[in-house]
């Protein structure tokens, strides 16, 4: 049973330092924003190393005597690794409020009453801090320019760690001289330990009082016992030969942890110190000195709780749930069952977080574990992984329906309405399965494959819960080396654009061109967009690939008009993330600066959605690239079911039909159809606002002449032409001015 960390709580409320000077300290250690950020980027990716830098610990923990000496007792051993393996969960995590502190102050605390010594905590922050180095050097090689300030933040958080925790040794080291003081003055009359003579043989002659109160046994009841009548038959084959060893000058003290047999029938930790006086002579006679150690073993307990559970929860984490996970594959072995882990993400999380904030979003966490908790059998293992991930770790089962059973009743525990600050939530969840031994034969391989079906029940709409199959590695496999080749592509010079003209529909002259983004890995076939644009927008690379592509475009439009083309509007798409991002307005105006490109030769297109998103914002962001003279296009226009009233508020200058209400007009029957009707009404809508009306993916005669007739400006699609590259469509602008000169040559 854990202890009660109440006066653990206590003595770390009475160091705690004022939040005004856990400020000042981060502040002259230069602790920054920046610094924070720096740390919780890193922070997912030190993760998998984090065993490596541990073992590389203990290796130089074996060089030294002393330590190679404490090392050798496997639950000190064990003890120590916990300690560490929690303490780098937190150390990069980013948050050094008063939690962190007062976490660290109980951490210091309690290994100060096991009894470790400061000097190893100072070396072990070194270690720490220097095997960290090359680690973080080698993780942001591609990025050299964070390894610095990365290093430097790292640093700073370690000393203000190292200067709590001595903190810690220093105010409890006062402390603890006062209580020394007192008991030497108390030893006058009643020590502060239990103190007792015994015979060689081991019979109680003499007890003080304080060991009389861990016992509960009178002076005379012990005087009539033997020390084998409070330990455990155990112990007493360990004490026994030690006993003997000490009366005949053997050995001069032996010093001992144990459990003691109470009168009411108690165990009571104690540290019994046993010294030989005058072993030389007749009869021995043996000076015990025996310590009530419980509260310390309390707080041993407490401290591997902090070390292998949730602080906001009290759920497992991820130390605890491998280890049960190990456990329970050795039964299932053993057995011939199954075991299966759940991997669970809560849906949309991060907006509880932006819209209600981190307190808000806690108390759904703490909610959602309660539920899992009451979902879950007595047998089965509910862990957090940190922010909204949890894992059901589900043994001993005969069949994966049982899992699938679990995994729906998850579903519908958690869609059930939680109040959160007079707010009614209902945080869906994905589930992603995995089971031994179809899946993996250990727990990190099972979390690995639950992880990859989690990611396939986001694919699926989220909400839902799916099995791990091979299928799924082979994907995320395939979506990883995507992502890794596009960080480079920029830098490789493997991005190109391809332009599709874009046609007036009355006399079939060229008015401009649409970029379009391809890539081209070296050695291999073209990617097209629809296989990497996801990829871009998830990981942020589309904010550094649209803006080369926004420079690019608008170098080729000034390159066609040095070379004596007309002076096209060139159009490129901003993509969702790319309208979202602070300063849009100011990369646009640099890139048309340093390019030369007149904005009114640019034109942006956005796509309908994007701006319903948040309209307000929205118009904001157009307005400020309206007044730079950009001209701006709503694409995909009839997809986004915009309000008129917030396209009214828009200063565009044209709308795109979407291709799906233009791929379906047939010949006979596109006035009666309903695209035909869409079609139409959008451009009547247009119209009447003053706007230009742009009709995508026309591929047929017959769709270009039915939006003739209904007045459509200009049109782009197969029919007029595919993309093509900026030298072929030069080519192609001269070939058309060459037949128009003829044409006019012959009317003369």
């Amino acid at each position: 049973m854990l202890a009660d960390p109440s006066e653990l709580d206590r003595t770390a409320s009475h160091m705690m330092p004022a939040d005004a000077e856990i400020q000042l300290r981060l502040q002259f250690l230069e602790v920054t924003a920046e610094d924070v950020r720096l740390l919780r980027e890193v922070h997912p990716l030190l993760q998998p190393r984090l065993p490596g830098v541990i073992a590389g610990f203990y290796r130089h923990l074996q060089t030294i005597p002393v330590l190679r000496g404490l090392l050798k007792d496997p639950v000190v051993l064990d003890r120590l690794y916990q300690l560490q393996a929690a303490y780098f969960q937190t150390l990069t995590a980013g948050d050094y409020g008063i939690d962190y502190v007062r976490h660290r102050l109980r951490v210091g605390l309690a290994h100060q009453r096991i009894g470790l010594a400061p000097e190893w905590y100072i070396g072990a922050y070194r270690k720490y801090l220097g095997d960290l180095g090359p680690v973080l050097q080698e993780l942001l090689q591609d990025r050299p320019g964070l390894f610095l300030p990365t290093y430097s933040a790292l640093m700073k958080v370690g000393s203000f760690d190292m200067g709590l925790a001595l903190d810690t040794y220093i105010k409890a080291g006062r402390q603890q001289l006062r209580d020394s003081e007192a008991r030497f003055r108390g030893a006058f009359g009643q020590a502060a330990v239990g103190l007792a003579q015994l015979s060689a043989d081991g019979r109680w002659l003499r007890v003080n009082r304080k060991l009389q109160d861990i016992v509960g046994y009178t002076e005379e009841e012990l005087r009539g016992m033997h020390v084998a009548d409070l330990v455990t038959p155990e112990d007493w084959q360990i004490d026994a030969p030690l006993l003997r060893a000490l009366a005949h000058g053997e050995l001069e003290t032996s010093s001992r942890e144990k459990r003691y047999l109470c009168k009411d029938g108690r165990r009571v930790w104690v540290k019994a110190t046993v010294t030989a006086m005058q072993p030389d002579a007749g009869d021995a006679a043996l000076v015990a000195v025996i310590e009530d150690i419980s509260q310390r073993k309390q707080f041993e307990e407490e401290l591997m709780h902090l070390a292998r559970h949730d602080a906001l929860t009290g759920l497992a984490n991820r130390t605890l749930l491998l280890d049960r996970v190990s456990q329970a594959i050795a039964q299932a072995r053993r057995s011939g069952n199954q075991v299966a882990m759940l991997f669970l993400d809560l849906d949309r999380f991060k907006t509880i977080n932006d819209s209600l904030g981190h307190d808000a979003g806690d108390r759904v966490v703490i909610e959602v574990g309660r539920r899992l908790r009451q979902a879950v059998r007595d047998a089965d293992t509910v862990a957090r992984f940190g922010g909204d991930e949890f894992v059901v770790l589900l043994p001993e089962l005969p069949t994966e329906d049982i899992a699938a059973a679990l995994a729906q009743k998850i579903l519908s525990a958690l869609f059930e309405p939680m109040l959160i600050h007079g707010h009614e939530l209902a945080p869906a969840c994905s589930i992603g399965i995995s089971l031994y031994p179809r899946d993996g034969d250990n727990g990190k391989t099972l979390l690995k494959n639950a992880d990859a079906a989690l990611y396939q029940a986001k694919a699926m709409g989220r909400g839902n819960y799916q099995f791990y199959s091979e299928e799924m590695n082979a994907r995320t496999l395939d979506r990883l080396t995507l992502e890794s080749g596009l960080r480079h592509a920029v830098e490789r010079g493997e991005l190109e654009l391809k332009y599709q003209p874009q046609i007036d529909l009355a006399d079939g002259a060229m008015l401009g061109a649409e970029a379009l983004l391809r890539w081209r890995p070296a050695g291999q076939q073209l990617v097209m967009p629809d296989a990497f644009i996801t990829i871009a927008e998830e990981t942020g690379l589309i904010v550094p690939i649209g803006e080369w592509v926004l420079r690019t475009a608008c170098a080729q439009q000034v390159a066609w008009r040095q070379s004596g083309l007309p002076d096209l509007r060139i159009a490129v798409n901003l993509s969702a993330r790319q309208f979202r991002q602070p300063g849009l307005d100011a990369m646009v105006a640099r890139v048309l600066t340093e390019t030369g490109c007149p904005a009114d030769r640019l034109e942006l297109e956005i796509t309908e959605s994007v701006l319903m998103e948040r309209p307000d914002s929205a118009a904001q962001t157009l307005q400020r690239l309206s007044d730079m003279g950009v001209q701006l296009a709503i694409d995909d226009f009839g997809t986004g079911y915009s309000s008129l009233s917030y396209l009214k508020r828009f200063p565009i200058n044209a709308l795109k039909i979407d291709r799906s209400f233009v791929r379906d007009i047939a010949a006979k029957s596109a006035a009666s159809n309903d695209d035909g009707a869409i079609a139409a009404a959008v451009i009547a809508l247009a119209h009447s606002m003053g706007l230009t009306v742009v009709a995508e993916g026309v591929e047929t005669e017959q769709q270009r002449d039915f939006l003739r007739q209904l007045h459509c400006d200009q049109a782009q699609g197969f029919y007029f032409s595919e993309p093509m590259s900026a030298a072929a469509l030069a080519h192609r602008f001269a070939q058309q001015r060459a037949r128009e000169c003829g044409e006019q040559a012959q009317g003369m």
